[in-house]
């Protein structure tokens, strides 16, 4: 209830429409009550006296009434339609913009389809309520709260028969509730799990295709699916059971207070037109109650999307800008481990008593075996995380006291997966620095030894390369990252494993074009290859989350430890290659 009084603030800033929709709906409920008179009124005056002029005001009020009606609930509808399509197009605006204020630790616990399920889907069903049953749910309690006084007046005994079930209803209704609930929440669980497997397994296609496993993922996602059928359909048959009881209820008022009434017209205590009439007016009474239990599978169904929708946004970004954090505009690129320990569960570090002062301009190479902790310190540097004990300084300054504009700003980032957008190639190139002229966008291409491909293509820069570069090899996406990432001028450059997808002759070529690109910037190069870091000004090598060496090429080589293991296996895998294809 209390993220549904919060999905309602969200009509705050429309509170003069919210006041028309009230009025409307008021007029609507007031179009309702004159019919059951007007039946009475031709059954106790107009065929017993045989007023036959009457019978035409009677017709022409009836069409008045109902195209008044007509009217009325068309603007009342449009008005409820863009109240509901606006508080959705907020709320689905709200969301996406905190998910891109989320700290990276945030996916990294959640699959990219659940995500997206929260935003698309469970918006949806909220919308659907919303522009859906919502309206008539308050139009049937304004309709109750008018119809009430109304048989009471008309009848005050046959009114108590149509009250004194109604404790009943509420009983049952409360009772079937709580199983509902449960299952609604149940169901958008599933339903997140669905979404997040099919998404993932769509754009895992190809390895699903490559290891012949299309049959097993049908059989999964049809186990899935009817995991989802049998929920929904145990939700269905308790709202039918409670709709069962509603309406036996209903029908047991409505018998009682025919057979009462017509003990009174027996009596002459009560006209056949009143009776007829009080009966359409309980009919305003009990509608509502049989349309509730319709609605229940939809309030249930988005309470759980309310709920988690809400949950996301409650979400509190782990990274975030410190009250007294200052801009950095034009930093010298110096940067500092002190004393640094991370993990990505604080309980399981990662990276241990890391210490390393680099100085602006150099060339700091990081190697080590897999899952040494390499991109996992310098994303400490981009603060994607933040360090668990020590600190990490930019220019003297703890990155916890920089503005993450400022930092991020300032720093190129080129990962091992180099993304892509659906865009032209154009676009992509300069997604950091939207400001960039052709001539910018055209030199970093160059930089990235990719100008002369693209003039190639027919559209040029202005080509689109598909989703996630699907139109680019490996090697291009990654050479494309590259110019993206130089043209933002970054005072700090960190290329995880940049040039690992090329061929000895373009990662020559790019070699080249970085070491013109890398010049008076401070430069992080990640890279399993060691033919490529050979002139690095110092090498880094860690293992298991130590730093156990730091040196040159030249002296790491000559001396046991991890890099010259790694050095001596690499040189031995590339002469047997070379041995290979003599003797092939």
């Amino acid at each position: 209830m209390s993220n549904l009084g919060r999905l309602l603030g969200y009509l705050k800033p429309y509170r003069s429409r919210v006041a028309l929709a009230v009025i409307l709906m008021a007029l609507v409920t007031a179009s309702t009550l004159p019919m059951p008179r007007i039946t009475q009124y031709v059954l106790d005056e107009v065929l017993p006296g045989k007023l036959w002029r009457m019978l035409n005001v009677v017709f022409w009020l009836i069409v008045g009434l109902y195209a008044f009606r007509g009217l009325v609930s068309f603007g009342l509808n449009y008005l409820l339609g863009w109240l509901g399509q606006r508080i959705v197009f907020d709320l689905r605006f709200q969301s996406y913009r905190h998910l891109n204020r989320l700290s990276l630790s945030y996916y990294d616990k959640r699959q990219t389809g659940k995500i997206m399920a929260r935003v698309i889907d469970d918006i949806n069903v909220i919308q659907y309520m919303v522009t859906g049953g919502f309206v008539t749910l308050i139009t049937d309690i304004l309709t109750l709260f008018v119809v009430l006084p109304v048989v009471f007046h008309m009848e005050w005994r046959l009114a108590w028969i149509a009250v004194v079930v109604v404790p009943t209803y509420v009983g049952i209704y409360k009772l079937f509730l709580k199983r509902i609930r449960a299952l609604s929440v149940e169901l958008r669980e599933k339903w997140d799990a669905l979404i997040g497997a099919l998404q993932e397994k769509i754009a895992g296609i190809t390895v699903v295709k490559a290891f012949h496993r299309e049959e097993y993922e049908v059989d999964h996602f049809m186990t899935t699916v009817a995991d989802n059928f049998r929920l929904g359909m145990t939700q269905a048959k308790l709202n039918r059971i409670l709709g069962l009881f509603v309406t036996i209820i209903s029908a047991g008022g409505t018998g009682l207070i025919y057979w009462y009434g017509a003990v009174l017209v027996l009596n002459r205590q009560l006209q056949p037109g009143e009776l007829i009439a009080f009966v359409g007016y309980i009919g305003y009474l009990y509608g509502p109650a049989l349309r509730l239990v319709d609605f229940n599978i939809q309030a249930q169904w988005a309470g759980a999307a309310i709920d988690r929708v809400f949950e996301m946004l409650d979400t509190r970004p782990e990274i975030m800008d410190a009250p007294d954090a200052v801009p950095i505009r034009d930093m010298p690129g110096a940067v500092e481990f002190r004393n640094v320990t991370f993990g990505y569960d604080p309980e399981k570090p990662v990276l241990h008593n890391i210490d390393l002062a680099v100085e602006p301009g150099e060339v700091i190479a990081i190697v080590g075996p897999s899952g040494a902790g390499k991109t996992t310190m310098v994303n400490l540097i981009a603060r994607f995380y933040d360090v668990t004990d020590g600190s990490v300084l930019i220019d003297g300054i703890d990155v916890r006291q920089i503005r993450l504009e400022s930092i991020r700003r300032q720093i190129g980032y080129v990962t091992q997966e180099s993304l892509l957008f659906s865009v032209t190639i154009k676009e992509n190139i300069a997604y950091g620095n939207h400001d960039a002229t052709d001539e910018e966008i055209e030199r970093a291409a160059r930089n990235a030894d990719l100008h002369d491909f693209i003039v190639s293509l027919p559209d040029g820069y202005n080509t689109k390369i598909g989703e996630d570069g699907v139109k680019l090899s490996v090697g291009q996406k990654q050479r494309l990252a590259i110019a993206r990432a130089t043209l933002t001028n970054p005072r700090i450059l960190i290329l995880d494993d940049a040039t690992s997808a090329l061929d000895s002759e373009t990662e020559a070529n790019v070699q080249a074009a970085l070491e013109q690109v890398m010049k008076g910037r401070t430069n992080f190069v990640i890279a399993h290859r060691l033919s490529t870091i050979m002139h690095a000004d110092r090498i880094v090598v860690l293992d298991q989350g130590r730093i156990v060496d730091i040196g040159r090429h030249e002296e790491l080589v000559h001396r046991p430890g991890v890099y010259k293991n790694l050095y001596d296996e690499q040189f031995r895998s590339a002469q047997d290659k070379a041995l290979a294809a003599i003797l092939g």
